[in-house]
């Protein structure tokens, strides 16, 4: 019987320590002493009947969310804010009947509005890291109440790509497209990163991902094309190119890359169509007058050595006639690559290779004042 009473006294006696322990907790956090609050409220949750209560759970939520707002305290309770949010959870669950709901919905509330804040400032001095997870943890409680907040989301995002945390941020840069938010130019963002390292592929299946929402989008034809010119796909940035130049053919640009694209193709009546629409949306368009001149220069060039190439003491008059036609053609091709070259050098005077291609086509073509003008250029 002794042992009996003995057993219920130490009970009675433990479950007097831990309200002791929530009373201890309660008056700290209220005099502003918060470590010490911390200190009662963690021995608290260890006594059966006090973990049992909401309030004990709440009261830890407002403790650690003091803590995670003192700069003193910040670094010796790195994980404050994880913590309160956790408690609040806790008291929740335990408030069956809601008598506390607006208290504890409150401070998950702040808890996220601390949160978001404390990530704009680790932004600010660079700790990508630590502003990622503050922005991760307000999206999270944003998320409890069925609030997708798409801005936290973007800004872990943008941390977790500055913390070269790649597909953490791909993932959410993807969460906030799926919503709405800042598309289309969030996909680039994500092809951008891919690119950066080394990914191409994986970004070329987000691009296309990507145009599948936003067929006509120019950027994000763009982009894709960017990876095949790089990667010398020329083929599939033909394709991509056409559907550019339709979508923005006020473009002088896409029409001068679709140029490109078809001279190295060998297409080359494509070509010059594509450089002449450049020009004629900007005649003074330096890369696509050069481009077209060029292409004119080395069609000339190439038929003057199959000319050459005949050559033999003894050739027959077809032979000779075939020789004779193919260099009055060539003849005329470098007369036809002549005003692109000279636009060229109008808009840019110093460019070598421009100078030494109107040399040739002087030389070859009689005009030898014009020939020195440039050979003196050149020296």
């Amino acid at each position: 019987m002794k042992n009996i009473f003995f057993l219920v006294f130490m009970i009675s006696a433990f479950t007097a320590y831990g309200q002791k322990q929530v009373v201890s907790a309660y008056n700290a956090n209220k005099a502003g002493k918060y470590a010490d609050a911390a200190t009662y409220i963690d021995e608290a949750i260890t006594v059966e009947k006090a973990m049992a209560k909401e309030k004990t759970w709440r009261y830890r939520g407002e403790i650690y969310l003091n803590i995670a707002k003192d700069t003193a305290l910040m670094a010796a309770f790195p994980q404050a804010l994880w913590t309160a949010k956790e408690s609040y959870i806790k008291a929740r669950e335990l408030d069956t009947k809601g008598n506390y709901e607006r208290e504890i919905v409150t401070g998950l509330g702040i808890v996220q509005t601390t949160a978001a804040n404390q990530g704009i400032n680790n932004y600010s001095i660079e700790a990508y890291d630590q502003a990622a997870d503050k922005f991760d943890l307000s999206a999270e409680i944003a998320g409890m109440f069925d609030v997708l907040d798409t801005m936290a989301i973007f800004n872990a995002a943008l941390c977790y790509e500055k913390s070269n945390k790649v597909d953490l941020a791909v993932e959410r840069y993807k969460t906030c497209g799926a919503n709405g938010y800042q598309v289309p130019n969030v996909y680039l963002f994500i092809a951008n990163l891919l690119r950066q390292n080394s990914r191409d592929e994986d970004a070329l299946v987000e691009l296309q991902a990507a145009r599948q929402m936003f067929p006509r989008e120019q950027s994000l034809i763009i982009e894709e094309l960017n990876i095949y010119l790089e990667a010398k796909d020329f083929e599939r940035a033909e394709s991509n190119l056409k559907l550019a130049a339709e979508g923005d053919p006020t473009n002088e640009i896409l029409w001068f890359s679709l140029g490109s694209v078809y001279d190295n193709l060998e297409k080359d009546q494509l070509a010059a169509e594509a450089y002449l629409q450049a020009l004629e949306l900007a005649p003074a368009y330096f890369d696509a007058n050069y481009n077209l001149g060029a292409m004119y220069f080395n069609q000339a060039v190439q038929g003057t050595n199959e000319a050459n190439d005949m050559w033999k003491p003894r050739m027959s008059k077809a032979e000779g006639d075939k020789q004779k036609n193919l260099e009055a053609a060539a003849k005329e091709m470098f007369t036809q690559a002549r005003p692109f070259l000279e636009a060229a050098h109008d808009n840019n005077s110093k460019d070598i290779d421009t100078i030494r291609s109107l040399r040739d086509i002087y030389a070859r073509t009689g005009q030898d004042d014009l020939m020195l003008k440039m050979s003196e250029l050149l020296k």
